[in-house]
């Protein structure tokens, strides 16, 4: 099953067990890289929980997401439209003082993930700020919620070189996954400023 049709059959049950969900500390971590107010694209936004916390935040956010059922998730949440994209769709060109791809780029094949980041990079104003997460770990694995791409801190770098300069880059327990728990049971995250 690709990981779009997982989202769309399974769209309200991962919305039960994600909206609720803890993550003050990484909208910390990245929100003091981000200027008051600024726009923020919620790239990969699934449910809309993230989006509707910066837009509780005086931030203006564009949401996106490639799962129809998640678009229509976030549009509610939010009472304004989210798009439906894929990553590989993306025309924006600086217009974003910040991307935010929160557990979202893992299902992107390691192969298409430099032309994905080649696109934020586009979108984002100058020393824009890209944050991002991914299952930890240096494999493809596929299970029955789709496939994961997992990152460490070597592997995302030759997918930056040249585009982004890495400020933060860090490890964090998997606490709540309990869908596909990478094989540590680990984040890999990180924060980066545009070229």
């Amino acid at each position: 099953m690709s990981s779009i049709s997982y989202y769309d059959k399974n769209s309200q049950n991962f919305y039960d067990r994600t909206l609720n969900v803890d993550v003050q500390d990484l909208y910390q971590r990245f929100l003091k890289y981000v200027p008051n107010q600024g726009q923020i694209l919620d790239a990969g936004c699934g449910v809309g929980r993230d989006s509707k916390f910066f837009l509780s935040k005086g931030y203006d956010v564009v949401a996106f997401d490639g799962s129809l059922e998640m678009v229509k998730l976030t549009s509610n949440l939010l009472g304004t439209d989210a798009l439906h994209m894929l990553f590989q769709d993306m025309n924006f060109s600086s217009e974003f003082d910040a991307v935010w791809a929160n557990a979202s780029l893992l299902h992107v094949p390691y192969e298409n993930l430099r032309k994905v980041i080649e696109g934020f990079h586009k979108a984002l104003l100058p020393s824009g700020i890209l944050y991002a997460s991914f299952k930890y770990g240096t494999s493809m694995r596929q299970t029955e919620d789709g496939i994961f791409f997992d990152m460490d801190a070597a592997s995302i770098e030759p997918y930056l070189k040249g585009l982004f300069v890495p400020l933060e880059i860090w490890k964090s327990a998997d606490t709540r996954s309990k869908v596909a728990p990478s094989p540590d049971k680990s984040w890999l995250n990180f924060i980066a400023r545009r070229m």
